[in-house]
């Protein structure tokens, strides 16, 4: 969730990929860049129309172009082995170099929020395993990461704002620790050659939101979704149309603190006599983009409440506590600053402030507060235990301060700008209206603007961590997740690009059809080619669908490149059910990826079942014998199929391999249902 913040240095960093000029770069060619080795590299960018261009890499290799009447050329450039420093001249009429790149393997990294967890993690609850040891060892020269700019967009984008950086104790808290973590192992495992990560992450994002809306057409379940995305496609263009209409306003160049001390020409709204009668309502403390809230938007949000104390407290120094506010706060209590938070990554830091005795006029107090959103939620969203005020020691006299707020939006957050919103005026409540969000989940929307214009710069691989969000439409994802990929592969222009993605854990967070989900990842491996799947069914959680030992996911993802791509053989899998006989009322099962064998981790193997003809579940005794598993119940003389750990929350796997990988649950029914 957080890498929505770190990016608001692109407003500073870059120009605009459609500026008017002579050469120029999509923002992911750019200095520190790794390219893939060995291979015929994709290059590509915009110039006048018929420009001739020619490339010349400091490794002796050269190509030559002519821009098409649009302006948009692009060339194969053959790389070297893996080494570097280098540097490209792209020639026409003008010249650019990019400098310091790096020849080594380059991986996308894409999906929702267990790609997306940081380092860093989010505290307090999701604190990555080693994470904070691994900020203080992220110091390498040749592991470079560019994240790509978390933004929806209703039309196909010719560039995303990213920029190349080195992975460095400064950066490595808001690096995503799945990505770079495999980085690292790859860098490793192949003698410390350079590896370049291209993160393309968004946390909730919906699979279908990551594909072309054409190729999405094939799937007749999502047909409503493509209507309403093509109903409202001009809608949000005049939307856009009249957000740029307003006075823009410049942040800070100090990403980390870019609106600290801004003047959003609203600073008459925290005052005690400000009339905020024709303000609207919202029930606090929730994300804001929520349908009960504002709905999609980013930028600057005001909430006011009046609040009446007892007579007694006003002579005491008083606490005021908000919760955790998503992302930035400027807080005032009767027109008085009692605090603010402006830093990056606070957005589930709980807020408390002070509010001297000096500030208290009388019983009544008025408190405001300037919500700073750069996208995602956003907003006061705690829980209403935690938004109360209370005198200092003294916090069970606390008085709740949950329920109705009044709020008004001040500026608008559109391409890495603010843009201001007459608060006099209420100038908000006449903004056009779109009535589907335009966020991570519209359909399509990541895939024009986080994936279209990325996907053909050249790599090895893609690693996706994704499916939590697409629980309870299993059936659907089996028929989605394929024609991603394909659309991918195409897009990218290579039909072989290998997609090496993980299987969903268990969590109890969701209460029906997680199992079908991870079940469908299972199937999905002989259904994709040139895929595999890794399994976390051992690193699930109870409260969250966040996994915390991202180290062994990634190890296993890397197992997975050295195996298939990398000439490096080594098992990469617990056992996977392949195939199954029955006699009388037992059942045999047989495996691939036995490895060194089958292996009980516990007293006996637990949470097999069987069914018979009718779909009713008994639970059922397994026992290893060989490399097969036999099951039987006593209550089920004819049985028909087995399941294994086949439920959205599964404590402890028993059933694994020699080299200590956790079998995936699995069902041998031939078709399984989504919950309804």
């Amino acid at each position: 969730m957080n890498l929505k913040k770190i990016l608001i240095i692109l407003t500073v960093l870059f120009v605009s990929f459609d500026v008017k000029a002579d050469i120029k770069l999509p923002h992911i060619i750019s200095d520190r860049m790794v390219l893939q080795q060995k291979t015929l590299c994709n290059l590509w960018g915009k110039s006048d129309p018929f420009e001739e261009i020619t490339v010349k890499a400091s490794w002796d290799a050269e190509a030559t172009t002519k821009a098409d009447n649009f302006g948009n050329w692009s060339v194969k450039l053959q790389t070297p082995k893996a080494g570097g420093p280098f540097f490209i001249d792209f020639i026409g009429k003008n010249h650019i170099r990019v400098n310091d790149i790096l020849i080594g393997e380059v991986w996308i990294a894409s999906g929702a929020s267990n790609m997306e967890m940081p380092l860093a993690g989010w505290p307090p609850h999701d604190m990555v395993v080693g994470g904070l040891q691994a900020i203080e060892q992220c110091n390498h020269e040749d592991i470079r990461i560019t994240i790509i700019e978390q933004k929806p967009s209703f039309n196909k984008e010719d560039d995303a704002g990213c920029r190349w950086y080195k992975c460095s104790p400064d950066g490595g808290a808001n690096i995503s620790a799945l990505a770079y973590f495999f980085a690292k192992k790859i860098h490793d495992g192949l003698g410390n050659i350079p590896v370049g990560i291209v993160l393309t992450c968004w946390t909730g994002s919906n699979a279908e939101c990551w594909a072309d809306l054409e190729v999405l057409k094939l799937i007749p379940s999502l047909k409503n979704q493509i209507s309403e995305f093509e109903r409202c496609k001009p809608l949000q263009d005049n939307l856009n149309n009249w957000i740029r209409g307003h006075r823009r306003i410049i942040l800070n160049n100090d990403w980390a603190h870019a609106s600290e001390n801004v003047d959003f020409l609203d600073k008459d709204v925290c005052r005690l006599s400000f009339d905020d009668s024709g303000w609207k309502s919202m029930e606090l403390p929730c994300y804001m983009d929520n349908p009960d809230g504002i709905g999609a938007f980013d930028g600057i949000v005001w909430f006011r409440k009046w609040v009446n104390i007892p007579l007694e407290w006003t002579n005491k120094k008083l606490i005021l506590s908000l919760g955790p506010i998503d992302d930035r706060d400027v807080t005032f209590v009767n027109g008085e600053k009692v605090g603010e938070t402006l830093m990056d990554g606070a957005w589930n830091l709980e807020r408390k402030y002070e509010i001297p005795q000096s500030v208290i006029r009388g019983n009544d107090l008025l408190i405001a507060v300037r919500v700073i959103d750069g996208g995602n939620g956003g907003g006061i969203c705690g829980v209403r235990e935690l938004m109360c005020i209370y005198p200092e020691d003294e916090p069970s006299k606390a008085i709740s301060i949950a329920g109705d707020w009044k709020y008004l939006p001040t500026a608008e957050l559109f391409n890495k700008s603010y843009f201001s919103l007459d608060y006099k005026t209420m100038e908000f409540y006449k903004r056009p209206n779109v009535p589907t969000s335009l966020n991570m989940k519209t359909i399509s929307a990541l895939y024009n603007s986080m994936i279209y214009p990325i996907i053909k710069f050249s790599a090895a691989g893609i690693i996706f961590s994704h499916g939590e969000s697409n629980v309870g439409r299993s059936e659907e994802y089996m028929k989605l997740l394929p024609i991603l990929v394909e659309n991918w592969r195409k897009t990218a222009g290579n039909p072989d690009l290998k997609f090496y993605y993980v299987q969903s854990a268990p969590s109890a967070v969701q209460e029906y059809g997680a199992e079908q989900m991870r079940e469908a990842q299972r199937r999905l491996q002989n259904v994709i080619p040139n895929s595999a799947m890794v399994s976390e069914m051992d690193l699930g959680r109870f409260s969250s669908i966040h996994t915390l030992d991202k180290k062994k996911t990634a190890d296993r993802l890397a197992a997975v490149a050295f195996n298939d791509l990398y000439g490096k053989p080594q098992e990469t899998s617990g056992p996977e059910f392949v195939s199954m006989s029955i006699s009388k009322n037992k059942i045999t099962l047989s495996f691939s990826h036995v490895g060194g064998g089958l292996v009980c981790q516990g007293k006996r193997l637990t949470d097999f079942e069987v069914l018979d003809s009718k779909g009713n579940v008994y639970e059922a005794e397994a026992e290893i014998q060989g490399d097969k598993i036999v099951v039987s119940s006593s209550e089920c003389p004819s049985p028909k199929n087995v399941r294994y750990a086949y439920r959205n929350w599964v404590q402890k796997p028993t059933l694994y391999n020699k080299e200590g990988f956790a079998a995936s649950s699995f069902t041998t029914e031939k078709k399984f249902t989504d919950y309804k």
